[in-house]
């Protein structure tokens, strides 16, 4: 062990006073005066090193330390500033290893265990993540950090309730701490809890003003709670802020989407992956952005990112066998195609499977129950298998020779063409009893989304819809799933007896008696949800409600009435500044011209 001489160690005394009082420079200074006078002086060393990654030079860090760690390898202390430094270079998996080697050397130390915890979420390891998190708080329940990171991983993996425990927790250890305002908005945000998400946002940026983390999350809540161009000037202050940073390049990129403006959000998109070219979230978006332009040569490519993100589609299956390879030959394959998304998706990227089901030997889809009596009539040949929360024993025991999910079906342009076979025997006999000898028009209406995220957006209060009771010569027919006797009640206010709600329709669970429903209708308005695929797929004629702007809704495109997904649909799309109500006003002006086409 060197013996500093009293100068020397003098020195180090001084650079570490002027480390602790944030003098920086100085300290650097002095650091490196030590190691000039006493190269193998490992304080010195260790001390510059956390300073080198304080200041953003992590990439200078680590060789440092290497060095170090080869004159002492068993020093626990210059392990955990060398995995600090490879976490913050990104070296992750070196830092993964030095990680166990720093637990080694000091088992049990909540700093040991906190830093395997890091390298284990910076790895995206969150079940191991949360493991630790969970071992420091044990040992320190006081380590405002250590709950503040428990709770990102608990809300990766689903547990919301929990996450927000964990972030009010590291909040009450540290309430002057703008990075946890910040986290517990984020988790609220989550939850849809967006007016508490934007005053945790606001106390954050109260205690730091340049905070662009915050900024950046404030104009997500802004933008999914309907407030695009608030959320567009926030991320505009991020960007500014940040320097041009990635993730305020994304959150602009989604506040142009969400206001539709596709080429604006592409380009900032284009942006931010210049800075970050492995992002799977700031692909799925650019993605999504293509898809609403029409541009499917580097749309479906970009949407294949889904997988990677840190909350892909769900159900996710772990099948045994090679997943297909974008554009491969599959010609005489035994394939097993499984669902993905929701219902509506499912519908959507199934235009594609008549163009591939003669070129394959044997096909198996593992769906949601509720779709097979209509997959059934409309591929008599697919093998189907009900979906449940684990794969099904027989599908397991299967020889197939890839697996393929319903997403990655879709190859350039949608076919364009009505593929669904509704129940032609039972949607007569609901016209028949629906009608009850009027001589009306039947119109279908559905105006609401359950999806947890966009689903507000997407939907119209009931009272909304009065404008269409001008149309004196039509009945309404209720095709929303999960309607409430409040909103039957309000609707039978405003329709009277020609709003009708056939009880023997379940519009949830029975997906193939709502398709024969459909059919029975002269028309269907809706907002974009499981009705609009069910309509458009089987080509009838149906018109969406579009939200103004919105382009993350892809399928209907990032203007004009029509889309190339669904011939038989057209699209109404709200104005900015324009409410649902107006919007129902010129539907209702529109549906004068059907009350004078002859009846089915």
């Amino acid at each position: 062990m060197t013996v500093l001489q009293p100068a020397v160690l003098q020195q180090l005394q001084a650079s570490l006073e002027a480390h602790r009082r944030g003098d920086l420079s100085a300290a650097e200074r002095g650091y490196r005066a030590v190691l000039g006078t006493a190269p193998d002086t490992l304080d010195a060393s260790n001390l510059l090193g956390r300073l080198l990654v304080q200041t953003g030079r992590a990439a200078e860090a680590v060789p440092l330390l290497r060095r170090a760690l080869d004159r002492a390898g068993k020093q626990p202390g210059l392990w955990l500033s060398y995995t600090e430094a490879l976490l913050a270079a990104g070296h992750i998996e070196a830092a993964l290893e030095a990680a166990e080697t720093v637990r080694g050397l000091s088992p049990g130390d909540a700093n040991a265990v906190y830093i395997w915890a890091e390298a284990q979420r910076m790895a995206a390891a969150w079940d191991r993540a949360e493991q630790g998190y969970r071992e420091v708080v044990t040992l320190q329940p006081q380590n405002a950090a250590a709950w503040l990171q428990l709770a990102t991983c608990l809300r990766i993996l689903g547990e919301l309730a929990e996450a927000v425990n964990a972030a009010q927790r590291a909040l009450a250890l540290a309430p002057q701490a703008p990075e946890c305002h910040n986290n517990l908005g984020s988790l609220l945000a989550a939850r849809g809890e967006h007016a508490a998400a934007l005053a945790s946002f606001d106390r954050a940026l109260g205690l730091r003003p340049d905070y662009a983390a915050a900024m950046i999350n404030k104009a997500a809540s802004l933008r999914d709670s309907g407030d695009a161009a608030a959320a567009l000037a926030q991320a505009e202050r991020a960007l500014q802020v940040s320097q041009g940073h990635p993730d305020a390049w994304a959150a602009l990129g989604q506040a142009h989407h969400a206001l539709g403006d596709l080429d604006q959000a592409l380009n900032a998109y284009g942006q931010a992956l210049q800075r970050r070219p492995q992002d799977p979230e700031i692909h799925w978006n650019y993605g999504l952005a293509a898809l609403a332009k029409g541009d499917f040569t580097a749309g479906w490519p970009a949407f294949g990112w889904r997988w990677h993100k840190a909350e892909p589609p769900l159900p996710r299956r772990n099948w045994p066998w090679p997943r297909a390879a974008r554009g491969e030959n599959l010609a005489g394959k035994r394939i097993l195609l499984w669902g993905e998304q929701g219902i509506g998706d499912r519908l959507l990227f199934l235009q594609y499977l008549p163009q591939l089901l003669p070129d394959l030997a044997d096909v198996t889809l593992e769906t949601d129950a509720r779709l097979i009596p209509l997959l059934r009539r409309c591929f008599p040949t697919l093998k189907l298998s009900a979906e449940a929360g684990q794969p099904a024993d027989d599908l397991l025991a299967g020889s197939f020779d890839r697996h393929l999910p319903l997403g990655d079906l879709p190859h350039g342009a949608p076919p364009g063409q009505a593929w669904l076979k509704p129940d032609g025997t039972r949607a007569a006999q609901l016209r028949a009893r629906q009608l009850g000898g009027t001589g009306q028009k039947l119109v279908g209406l559905s105006w609401r989304s359950a999806n947890p995220i966009l689903g507000a957006g997407k939907s119209v209060p009931v009272a909304e819809l009065a404008p269409l009771a001008s149309a004196a010569d039509c009945r309404f027919v209720c095709l929303q799933y999960g309607a409430s006797e409040a909103e039957h009640a309000a609707l039978r206010q405003v329709f009277g007896d020609r709003y009708v709600v056939d009880p023997e329709i379940d519009a949830r669970e029975d997906i193939d008696g709502l398709a024969a429903q459909i059919a029975a209708l002269d028309l269907t308005i809706t907002v974009s949800n499981v009705t609009a695929h069910l309509a458009g797929a089987q080509g009838a004629p149906v018109w969406v409600l579009a939200p103004a702007g919105r382009g993350l809704f892809f399928y209907l495109m990032g203007e004009g009435a029509t889309t190339p997904w669904y011939p038989s649909m057209t699209i109404l799309r709200r104005a900015a500044g324009q409410s649902w109500s107006e919007l129902l006003k010129m539907a209702a002006k529109r549906l004068e011209f059907l009350e004078k086409q002859p009846a089915k």
